[in-house]
């Protein structure tokens, strides 16, 4: 089966949300217990998608142009910032809740 090409046409634009964990992010997840880590994963398979879209995965806050995704039974919080016309967001702080 061969492909044919249309001359004059690209691939469209990647629709996906670039995000980026500022480093005290980062440091904040390297040792985190793995229920941390999973809240994260999920939070940003959403937010990679359309993170200005309200979400059944997660209860969302706004505070002038900072939005925090609250975790599932009161565990923690992830603050982020949004940056639309570049289509990337920004994960500024985690709050995690360590119940014993």
């Amino acid at each position: 089966m061969s492909q044919t090409w249309s001359l004059g046409k690209r691939s469209p634009q990647s629709l996906a949300y670039r995000v980026v964990a500022k480093q005290a992010v980062r440091d904040q997840l390297h040792d985190a217990p793995a229920e941390l880590q999973g809240y994260i994963a999920g939070v940003v398979a959403v937010l990679r998608v359309d993170p200005v879209a309200v979400s059944a995965a997660f209860e969302t806050r706004y505070d002038d142009d900072v939005r925090t995704a609250l975790f599932a039974g009161g565990r923690g919080f992830l603050n982020y910032w949004v940056i639309e016309r570049r289509q990337a967001v920004i994960l500024l702080n985690v709050t995690w809740v360590a119940w014993s």
